[in-house]
């Protein structure tokens, strides 16, 4: 397939834009999101982030939105930390104003799928086939890749751990910055504190890795995957909580043998959503190319 698709990882705070093809990525730019915007000045902040990106080449748009989608038709039901931005036809609007096929996805099932395609996860010397993508970050969020083949579930929730109850709320509430914000303070600055070696820092960030550790177990006793790849802006913490969250899980005899790395593909939801993309429409544009 040739030309290049116009690709979007939103999430809750930023957003990444960019150029992909064949795991390829260009031109990516960062852009604060809007999230109290209304349904339509949502809509149009997505326009207009392919308007700033779109060349001739493009042949289609790919979006990972943090929230539930189906993915098949791209109609958007709601979007975590982005309120007004639900019950919407987004394939439809785009499609209709950039006269390109579009593809709207989860944007942690574009990372995990990403992951899978192009990240370096190995098994007895074999590529990773079972991979669960985690992304720690305004949320908490699992994709599911079995097998080789991304796994949605029947309504498209499958590895939408974040929602699971937990304690006196959900483990979302205290496996991602959500935790943070609940205790009226901020992932990043606590992050800065523990660096500098801050001792009620340290503290949050082991508490965080316990609980994580019990979210982790269950993604395992679940999935049993190959290998959970964590990313997301608070996996970039991973030193100051992987000590806690492994005394936690190792209380599981099931996650003895778990395997679990960070991270190190650039880009991963950005390539996830151009594969992703080019497997719902390789067909139609290839014909539409040698036509």
């Amino acid at each position: 397939m040739t030309g290049k698709i116009v690709c979007i990882d939103l999430g809750g705070t930023k957003a990444l834009c960019g150029l992909a093809n064949q795991g390829a990525v260009a031109n990516v730019k960062r852009y604060p999101v809007p999230s109290s915007a209304s349904k339509n000045e949502m809509t149009d902040y997505i326009i207009d982030l392919i308007d700033k990106t779109v060349t001739d080449e493009c042949v289609g748009i790919a979006i990972g939105i943090p929230g539930v989608v189906d993915s098949d038709t791209g109609y958007i039901f709601e979007v975590t930390n982005i309120p007004n931005w639900r019950n919407i036809n987004l394939t439809g609007i785009l499609g209709a104003r950039f006269k390109v096929p579009v593809m709207v996805h989860n944007d942690v099932n574009c990372f995990a799928y990403g992951e899978y395609k192009y990240g370096a996860h190995f098994d007895n010397g074999l590529p990773c086939q079972t991979i669960l993508g985690v992304c720690l970050g305004t949320g908490l969020g699992a994709g599911v890749v079995i097998s080789g083949r991304l796994y949605e579930g029947r309504h498209g929730l499958a590895g939408e751990f974040g929602s699971a109850p937990y304690l006196n709320n959900t483990l979302e509430d205290y496996c991602s910055g959500q935790f943070f914000r609940n205790l009226g303070t901020d992932g990043a600055k606590e992050y800065e504190l523990a660096l500098a070696g801050d001792q009620r820092a340290l503290r949050l960030f082991e508490q965080l890795g316990s609980h994580l550790g019990v979210a982790i177990a269950h993604m395992q006793l679940a999935y049993d995957p190959d290998v959970i790849v964590l990313g997301g802006s608070v996996s970039n913490a991973y030193h100051l909580f992987e000590a806690a969250m492994h005394a936690r899980f190792a209380q599981f005899e099931q996650c003895e043998h778990l395997k679990i790395c960070i991270s190190s593909l650039p880009h991963a939801a950005l390539v996830g959503a151009c594969e992703l993309f080019y497997q719902r429409y390789r067909i139609e544009l290839t014909n539409l190319q040698s036509a």
